[in-house]
């Protein structure tokens, strides 16, 4: 386990380098008004997608580790899911993003719903696909699907800037050509063992009706998985809606910094999720997610205090003086990507010992009390409100799933000594 957190924590250190990097020089490249505009069209359509995959990716994770013998048969599942999935979320969009973008230019919105089309399928089938590849514990192939997202949008980008066509656009067309670049190795890494899986198997690639299983698991963890600010981003949109184009590039290049923190949460939690539901062993189930809780809270609060002490001048560093304003936002969202970070190790070490009902009722929580956060602040702050808000719900979210786990884990005890009282009275 120690080998594949070292491998899944090193990719995201490197996801998040490149992150960083492209970020920048799209920022820099499109100015605040431009990367706002970005944020709009990609953000809208990510979270169209994270709403509309009905935690699907977790519960394959989940079954994959759990019943090896039927990974072949979850992808040909998913697969035929994410076709009723994209027609039926299109449309959505199609409905809704002009009326979400009303207040922006009716380029934008149509932009924004043909980017919707194309990413749909190319997301969920990527998503389907890396997931059963997680649950599999082939990390290194779950880790290259992952990182070859960031790297191929890094190297178009590079393309397209010695070409002189850099805009929303064509950063927009970049976005979809990663997407394509990443289904394409997950498919090639994932079909020879699943074919092989399946040869003399009784198991049938394509059986809707055991679907339903993966679909009741998923839906239990729905919220849990959504993450409303770290996954669906709530405080962008809601930004994308309520403030200038201008205000939502500065908020993007604070939040930039603080999901450096928060995605380390999110890598260790891909491993400490699987490796969670191989064990039956309660106590030693606990002891994984304590401690990677424990890791995780210290490597954050390590950078933490270097955010707190030269904030303004990373920004003016990274990204030139017009986003010095910033750094009051960058401290308050660091302190969410902590609290954050801690909280998604619970949350996927409880999916693993197969209670996602928990961190559901965490992120409802969390859900609830960002919205208001974000109702009540940010006509009062603007962006600094919105950073307050996602720094609340993230609080929030923690101390509930704190609070369950040990009245889960105080009830498994209280359990276990009654049923060893009836055994040797």
């Amino acid at each position: 386990m120690k080998r594949a957190i070292l491998l899944t924590g090193g990719t995201q250190i490197a996801i998040q380098a490149i992150g960083l990097l492209t970020g920048v020089l799209v920022t820099r490249w499109l100015g605040p008004d431009g990367r706002g505009q970005l944020a709009a069209i990609i953000g809208w359509a990510s979270m169209i997608a994270y709403l509309g995959n009905f935690g699907l990716p977790v519960a394959l994770t989940y079954a994959a580790a759990r019943n090896p013998a039927g990974r072949h048969q979850l992808l040909g599942n998913s697969a035929a899911f994410a076709l009723l999935q994209w027609l039926a979320l299109g449309m959505i969009g199609w409905l809704v993003l002009p009326v979400l973008l009303a207040k922006h230019s009716s380029e934008l919105g149509h932009l924004a719903v043909l980017f919707l089309w194309i990413y749909l399928p190319l997301n969920l089938l990527t998503l389907y696909t890396s997931a059963i590849l997680q649950g599999s514990g082939t990390y290194a192939r779950f880790n290259a699907v992952r990182v070859s997202v960031p790297l191929m949008y890094a190297v178009l980008l590079l393309v397209f800037w010695t070409m002189h066509r850099i805009t929303v656009v064509s950063v927009v067309s970049i976005n979809i050509l990663s997407n394509v670049v990443a289904l394409t190795l997950a498919l090639t890494l994932a079909l020879p063992s699943l074919r092989r899986l399946s040869v003399g198997s009784s198991i049938k690639w394509l059986q809707l009706k055991n679907l339903r299983g993966n679909l009741r698991y998923g839906l239990s963890a729905q919220i849990g998985t959504l993450q409303p600010f770290s996954g669906m981003q709530l405080d962008v949109l809601a930004l994308s809606s309520l403030v200038t184009t201008h205000g939502l590039g500065l908020y993007m290049a604070a939040l930039a910094g603080a999901n450096l923190i928060r995605a380390q949460g999110y890598a260790v939690g891909q491993v400490v999720l699987p490796e969670v539901a191989r064990m039956d062993d309660a106590v030693q189930q606990w002891r994984i997610i304590r401690r990677s809780m424990i890791l995780m809270g210290l490597a954050g609060a390590v950078g933490f205090l270097v955010v707190m002490i030269a904030a303004q001048p990373l920004l003016v560093i990274i990204y030139g003086g017009d986003f010095a304003q910033a750094s009051s936002m960058l401290k308050i969202l660091v302190a969410a990507g902590v609290v954050g970070a801690v909280y998604r190790i619970l949350a996927d070490g409880l999916r693993g010992m197969g209670k996602p009902g928990v961190s559901t009722i965490a992120e409802l929580a969390g859900l609830v009390a960002g919205i208001a956060g974000l109702a009540l602040l940010i006509p009062l702050q603007g962006e600094a409100g919105a950073a307050w808000a996602v720094l609340w719900a993230s609080a929030v979210s923690l101390a509930v799933a704190i609070g369950l786990a040990k009245w889960h884990r105080t009830g498994s005890s209280s359990s276990s000594v009654t049923r060893a009282a009836e055994i040797n009275p």
